[in-house]
């Protein structure tokens, strides 16, 4: 049985010092964004390492200034949803399967009702000087930050196209040409 295809991650800060690795399942590519799937236990290698303890659907927007990673509970229910603040970046290419990002290392927590939570805004701060962000980098990552606390509020794009519910939390087990994989991406897609 074929799986979903591997990929793997790399996250480093803005002054290129590596923030971590680590691998994903490729579950739906497209020229707006890219949708991965990382299962518990999935190894987060950073310093010591550790292994992550519920599953997350990561969404990726090419061009855009954030990266989302879904939640989900064993229930399948979303938790909540952590934006990452990244520099704009480029989706893998056909002769480089990774994906890398640029943390600007200031975060927003989502709750499904909405609400959110600013985070690590004294590490972002803190950054902006030792690692001598330009003027239109932190500009750039406080907009991003604005724009997704706006939308988090109303539950409009990009959240809307976050799934509140996930049907199973086996999608690295499935193989991409069965019904149940079809029937899975309907869900995660919104298509259904």
């Amino acid at each position: 049985m074929t799986q979903a295809q591997r990929l793997p991650v790399r996250k480093t800060k803005f002054n290129g010092d590596l923030w971590g690795t680590f691998e994903v399942y490729l579950l739906q590519e497209d020229d707006e964004r890219i949708i991965t799937w990382e299962p518990r236990g999935t190894f987060i290698h950073r310093r010591s390492g550790w292994a992550m303890r519920f599953d997350h659907l990561q969404f990726f927007y090419p061009n855009r200034w954030f990266v989302i990673s879904a939640d989900y509970g064993t229930n399948g229910l979303l938790r909540h949803c952590y934006c990452d603040i990244t520099m704009p970046w480029q989706p893998p290419t056909r002769t480089k399967r990774q994906i890398e990002y640029i943390d600007l290392e200031l975060d927003l927590r989502v709750m499904p009702d909405g609400s959110s939570l600013i985070q690590d805004e004294d590490e972002f701060d803190d950054a902006i000087v030792t690692m001598q962000y330009p003027d239109h980098v932190r500009d750039g990552a406080l907009l991003a930050l604005q724009m997704l606390i706006e939308s988090a509020r109303a539950w409009t794009e990009p959240f809307a196209q976050i799934p509140l519910v996930l049907p199973r939390l086996d999608f690295h087990a499935l193989a991409p040409d069965s019904p149940e994989w079809q029937i899975a991406m309907d869900v995660i897609t919104m298509r259904k």
